[in-house]
């Protein structure tokens, strides 16, 4: 839940950016791909616990 409340804050941040006419940055949202990269791993983890793969 805390990574998608990260996902839409930078969406936000995004909208507002380009509103304003400022470029993407990306070094300013990496914590949302690193964000994103933990709940993808922390996914799968509990989709093999349930599968058994």
């Amino acid at each position: 839940m805390i990574s998608l409340n990260l996902v839409l804050a930078g969406l936000r941040l995004g909208l507002k950016n380009r509103q304003v006419g400022e470029k993407w940055v990306s070094d300013d949202y990496s914590y949302l791909y690193k964000g994103f990269l933990i709940y993808n791993y922390k996914n799968e983890i509990t989709y093999f616990r349930f599968t058994g793969s």
